[in-house]
């Protein structure tokens, strides 16, 4: 019951960080989808979300499960941010055409703060350093899969 009481609100708040996050993340690989090797869709998005909320799952499964929740809704707010910051992209691309070197490079740079913002946040929550790292090094194990 105490579980219910205290964490609810952040259960709903990841749920809508996924929902938003497969839905942006889906809205901007449509953008450079003939540079993907994949069939990209907000299904594929969703299992990329909860696949990297299992992989952080291995380095923190011996912390107390209140820490961990706390995490995982850290990091889900972090991609939610990112998600926002894409927005602005999505826009521009809806009545401009951009080149795919100036999409890229805006999401570099949306990953970059998001990087620099989870590595704030884990030093906030007392956290090994190296969850930033593993964080980056699940995006990167994906993107090698959807480019080759």
């Amino acid at each position: 019951m105490k579980f219910a009481k205290i964490y609810w609100y952040k259960v709903v708040v990841m749920l809508v960080s996924i929902a938003t996050t497969s839905i942006v993340l889906n809205e901007f690989a449509k953008l450079v989808k003939h540079l993907l090797k994949i069939n990209y869709n907000t299904a594929f998005e969703f299992c990329m979300v909860i696949g990297m909320l299992l992989f952080q799952f291995l380095f923190i499964y011996k912390k107390h499960w209140q820490l961990q929740v706390i995490y995982y809704y850290n990091v889900l707010l972090v991609s939610l941010f990112g998600s926002i910051m894409l927005i602005p992209l999505l826009i521009a691309n809806h009545f401009l055409v951009l080149i795919d070197t100036v999409n890229i490079i805006y999401f570099f740079c949306v990953v970059a703060i998001m990087f620099f913002i989870h590595k704030h946040k884990v030093s906030q929550l007392q956290l090994p350093f190296y969850l930033s790292y593993t964080w980056v090094l699940y995006r990167l194990f994906i993107l090698i899969f959807i480019l080759y």
